[in-house]
């Protein structure tokens, strides 16, 4: 037979920690892969339609605008393309 409710239920405490760090990942600031530290932020000016990485160790990049993406999008899309310059496959604008 199968288990009951009570076997398969999430401690609540454990939900809300799970939830906080969902909300701190999709609002940044996010892991700089250059210096190792949290202290990368992405900045969209929607008006002019730019969006950029950012980091205080002096990493800027470039991102393509697009209106249905989250900040974490454009994290992930940043990463993508440093590991692609990292390994010499594309360079950076």
């Amino acid at each position: 037979m199968g288990l009951g409710k009570e076997a398969r239920k999430v401690p609540g405490s454990k939900m809300k920690i799970l939830t906080k760090d969902a909300k701190q990942m999709v609002n940044g600031p996010y892991y700089c892969p250059k210096c190792r530290k949290e202290l990368l932020q992405i900045l969209a000016n929607v008006y002019k339609k730019e969006v950029y990485a950012v980091c205080k160790c002096g990493v800027e990049w470039q991102l393509t605008y697009a209106p249905v993406f989250q900040p974490i999008d454009y994290y992930n899309k940043f990463r993508d393309a440093w590991k692609k310059q990292s390994y010499g496959i594309i360079k950076q604008k």
